[in-house]
């Protein structure tokens, strides 16, 4: 019955490593998996303890077991058994390309319990053989789970406690006639260097994360929407899709442009696999509201999709693919007809907006290429005295919507470049809304506001009567947005066309912001009354990507301690064989005693060296035997003479060879075996 607490630690030490994958699938999706293989795995050695002669069935059975448990605890497994084998082969892959929490599904979150089943199978075979090394197979479960996300601070404090005491369970009923205080001692010092050891080493703040691939068949190059806006309006009856929503909303953004070298503006968006649901953006600080709405596409021949800028799920049976810093849905297979979008939607009120700042850094600071001089000019006249703020965004805004015409007829004019914008704004003073969101970004970002140029379409103020609002080519619309510091991007209108009646969202809170905008003289005294602020430090990014410091750091230290075993325990016997030598027939029998014991043999302090021959068969028992005639002359007699001690140690030596005969892996193990030194 003394293996059920060592047992017992193994399997716990698997399970805890395999919780360290939580923060990529959620606790509940991996916990109830790993839990089923770990009981599969403890019952298997139940059997094996009562009827020894299974143990030759324990990797089948174990195997077997774990996988019928798998299928019938994770949800949808049943049904496709192969997705198990995808998630072994290839699951692990498609996680890094997914944003976290990741879809718990059969085929990507069934790799953890697999690999917590194969370190408890493997952590309760080398239990057999040695205590010291049977938690090796979760400690490199673990070490896997830190490639996705790092245990940090106190978390990294407590995963060590559990794994520390997980390994205390495993020494605590070590066989041998040992202290219970020495073992006690023991276990907790292995408690507190478990703690310490992954408390110390791991970062504190920063969570570090192994770089996420893009997926590999995600397209790479894609239409531009913005060079289809004047197309879209010579056939504004055209339904391009219908959506029901449970709250008003003024827009349905299809992409975020934020690059152009002044002939276009381009989208680098990284798109991952869609998770169960993504993270809110940190710099969101404001109270946020969800919203959800269904979207049926009709006439639809853009490879994006309707969604909105904090994107938070989509419910569809296909997969998808998300730019998590647009929000932009783009379909990884075939495009969905439907599909319900789930968002979070700021909750801001006026006055809030009206005093707020702008994003340092928010993403969308490119260089704009060589801006034309008139361009340059004309923004700097607009802004004035006015300091980079909401209001200030509001002011460019307002000039816009002033001094300058929306285009309408056949004759729409086209194109986005320095030599269009340049012709939009100091000569025609006539546009689409392409030309208009163009050249407020560039003006923007001439400013010091930190702006992106948005492509989607505007929702109709009328729905029909059954709530569904009809989007048609004629709602196609290119509009700015501005980073506000606390509430992220906030979209704008300068044609003074795109903003619903409904009054819903960012869009309504800025239109009553923009209704009591005090004018261009009044903001100028105010921010010249102001005082001068430094430039705020620029936030520290998030890193994505690997530390490969730490990581270079773990792997020197796990190369060190390997390279530490292999050297030290074949030197430290060997410096204590030679410690023995002087010691005559006496060292010798202490000698035979741990090359018995490191070859599996049980040998307690009232063992006679008869009783080992006894035990032993072939050249280890005649070895032994002679041993105990030299150490009956040496006992009895009272005096060690030179011929008895060359006799003692020849029967050493004669005994080493008989138990060297065995299997090479074998006598691999027994050279590195520890358990001479720490009995």
């Amino acid at each position: 019955m003394t293996i059920r607490l060592p047992i017992l630690g193994v399997l716990a030490a698997g399970v805890v490593a395999g919780l360290l994958f939580s923060p990529v699938f959620g606790t509940s999706a991996v916990l109830w998996p790993m839990l089923a293989v770990a009981v599969v795995a403890y019952l298997v050695e139940e059997v094996i303890l009562r009827r020894p002669q299974v143990a030759r069935w324990r990797v089948p059975l174990t195997l077997v077991g774990g996988v019928v448990a798998l299928l019938a605890v994770i949800p949808g497994a049943a049904r496709r058994p192969a997705s198990l084998w995808e998630a072994v082969t290839s699951g692990w892959r498609r996680t890094l390309e997914s944003t976290w929490p990741a879809t718990p599904s059969p085929d990507l979150v069934a790799f953890v319990p697999v690999l917590v089943l194969l370190a408890c199978l493997v952590g309760a075979r080398v239990l057999q053989r040695s205590r010291l090394v049977a938690l090796l197979p979760a400690v490199v479960v673990a070490c896997l789970s830190q490639a996705y996300v790092t245990v940090t601070g106190l978390d990294a404090v407590l995963v060590g406690l559990a794994l520390a005491g997980c390994f205390a369970l495993v020494l605590l009923q070590w066989p041998g006639e040992r202290a219970a205080w020495v073992r006690l001692v023991a276990a907790l010092a292995a408690m507190a260097v478990g703690a310490s050891t992954l408390g110390l080493a791991l970062p504190t703040s920063t969570a570090v994360h192994l770089a996420k691939p893009s997926p590999p068949d995600s397209p790479t190059v894609l239409s531009n929407p913005l060079t289809e806006i004047a197309a879209r309006l010579h056939s504004p009856d055209t339904v391009v899709f219908t959506a029901r929503a449970d709250g008003p909303v003024d827009r349905w953004p299809v992409i975020a442009l934020d690059n152009f070298d002044g002939v276009t503006w381009t989208a680098a968006p990284k798109f991952q696999r869609l998770g169960r649901e993504l993270p809110l953006d940190s710099r969101v600080t404001v109270p946020v509201r969800r919203q959800s709405a269904d979207v049926a596409l009709a006439d639809w021949s853009l490879p994006w999709l309707p969604s909105q800028t904090r994107t938070l799920s989509v419910v569809d049976d296909q997969p998808l693919l998300v730019d998590p810093a647009s929000g932009a849905l783009l379909a990884e297979q075939k495009q969905p007809s439907q599909y319900r979008v789930t968002w979070a939607e700021p909750a801001v009120d006026s006055d809030q907006l009206a005093s707020s700042g702008v994003d340092a850094d928010p993403g969308s600071t490119a260089d704009l290429g060589e801006v034309p001089v008139g361009i340059d000019e004309l923004a700097r006249n607009i802004a004035g005295d006015v300091r980079p703020s909401f209001q200030l965004a509001l002011v460019l805004e307002n000039y816009l919507r002033t001094n300058y015409k929306l285009a309408t007829g056949e004759n729409l004019p086209t194109g986005h470049g320095y030599a269009q914008l340049n012709h939009f704004l100091l000569r025609s003073k006539r546009g689409t809304s392409e030309q208009f969101a163009a050249a407020y970004v560039v003006m923007a970002r001439l400013l010091g506001l930190p702006a992106r140029l948005v492509v989607g379409f505007k929702q109709p103020d009328t729905p029909s009567p059954d709530g569904t609002y009809v989007i048609r080519n004629r709602d196609v619309l290119a509009w700015p947005e501005v980073a506000v510091t606390g509430v992220g991007w906030v979209p704008l209108d300068p044609t003074g066309t795109a903003t619903s009646k409904a009054g819903g969202g960012l869009a309504g809170a800025a239109e009553k912001v923009r209704k009591q905008l005090p004018s261009k003289k009044e903001i100028e005294r105010e921010h010249q009354s102001e005082p001068t602020l430094p430039f705020p430090e620029e936030p520290q990014k998030p890193h994505h990507g690997p530390d490969w410091f730490t990581v270079v750091l773990v792997v020197a230290a796990l190369l060190g301690l390997g390279l530490l075993w292999v050297i030290g325990v074949p030197l430290a016997k060997a410096v204590r064989r030679r410690r023995r030598m002087r010691h005559g027939t006496l060292g010798a029998w202490a000698e035979a005693r741990d090359l018995l014991r490191d070859h599996g043999m049980r040998v307690t302090p009232a063992a006679t060296a008869r009783d080992l021959a006894r035990d032993s068969d072939g050249a280890v028992s005649q070895a032994m035997t002679l041993l105990a005639a030299c150490l009956d002359r040496a006992l009895w007699s009272g005096q060690d003479s030179d011929p008895d001690r060359e006799f003692a140690w020849s029967a050493v030596r004669k005994a080493q060879r008989g138990l060297a005969e065995g299997r090479l892996s074998e006598r691999i193990r027994t050279t590195f075996s520890v358990r001479s030194l720490i009995g």
